[in-house]
């Protein structure tokens, strides 16, 4: 196994860990008010349950919530591990070390560690609910306070969802960058902002000294970049059964640019709509690399003029030939 596969994996197990040990928090807290709660009667428990029984119920949920959110993280954080631990060990090859890399990248992705942040967003929910209760419990029951704390606690669950729906779309929507929030925001604060056509285009097709027609960068493209955004078309699943029959013509479009899997091809929805990363060449040292969506991404820097390459075998089970 390589050095630094096997680190990776050090990392991941320890990460998993701490998944776990936040999970038994999670759950320790509305374990405890229920100790409380179901312990020797006294005048502080009065006062919490007449203070609203609303506080200590939805705090509880949200500790719940945030060990589900904590456990989820470490199953997915575990089958990235399983799946880079798999690829070592089938295939030594360079084609086995590509696959090992594309998992280590997704599992080091924003968007896999959503789950983590949803866990802190449901977790700093139930203590705030917690806290309240605390408090309003040493209120006067039909004080002023107490009441306007009865009619806007609903909004606390709300605001919890609204901030977990907007951290999965930041961290899906800039996975690989550097610093998501500051390119979200950035992005939110020029809504006046002029678009045109080139806006996101790197690059474009030219004639390809590998073979006919391949992708050229025409500015430079940043290390993790999705060059070919957005490429939104959902792929479908064709058996090579339903091919054999054809046209040679229309049997080359799938033989050409479809991604083989077994015995089914991953094509566009329709050979129309192909996008600039269907006519990627192949080389055996790629600078963009396909991850598990086969979406492309940049594994350098990225210069004006180079040509966009990708390893097929890391991806595909097509015999190796050209798409141009």
């Amino acid at each position: 196994m390589a050095t630094d596969t096997k680190k990776y994996l050090e990392y991941l197990d320890k990460e998993m860990t701490i998944m776990g040990i936040l999970s038994a928090v999670a759950i320790a807290a509305p374990a405890g008010v229920l100790n409380v709660l179901l312990g020797d009667k006294n005048t502080f428990k009065d006062q919490l349950l007449a203070a609203g029984p609303f506080f200590v119920i939805l705090g509880s949920v949200s500790c719940v919530l945030a060990a589900l959110a904590f456990y989820g993280q470490r199953s997915r954080l575990a089958w990235h591990y399983g799946q880079i631990c798999l690829a070592e060990s089938l295939d030594d090859s360079a084609s086995g070390l590509a696959e090992s890399e594309k998992y280590m990248l997704g599992a080091d992705s924003w968007e896999t560690w959503v789950r983590y942040q949803w866990g802190f967003t449901t977790l700093v929910t139930g203590f705030a609910y917690y806290i309240a209760a605390t408090f309003f419990a040493l209120l006067t029951p039909n004080s002023h306070l107490a009441l306007a704390a009865k009619i806007i606690h609903p909004a606390f669950p709300l605001l919890a969802a609204a901030v977990a729906v907007l951290q999965w779309y930041v961290y899906k929507q800039y996975r690989l960058t550097e610093e998501p929030w500051d390119d979200f925001w950035s992005d939110v604060f020029h809504p006046f902002r002029r678009t045109f056509p080139h806006d996101g285009v790197y690059a474009r097709l030219k004639e390809s000294p590998i073979s006919g027609v391949g992708v050229f960068a025409i500015r430079q493209i940043p290390k993790g970049t999705y060059p070919f955004e957005p490429d939104d078309d959902e792929l479908v699943s064709i058996r090579t059964s339903k091919t054999k029959a054809l046209p040679t013509a229309l049997r080359r479009l799938y033989e050409d640019f479809c991604v083989l899997r077994g015995d089914k091809y991953q094509c566009p929805s329709s050979f129309n709509r192909l996008t600039p990363s269907w006519y990627l060449n192949t080389s055996d040292h790629p600078n963009v690399a396909a991850d598990l969506s086969l979406k492309f991404y940049t594994l350098r820097d990225v210069e004006p003029g180079e040509e966009l390459t990708a390893d097929y075998s890391s991806y595909s089970d097509n015999e190796v030939t050209t798409a141009g």
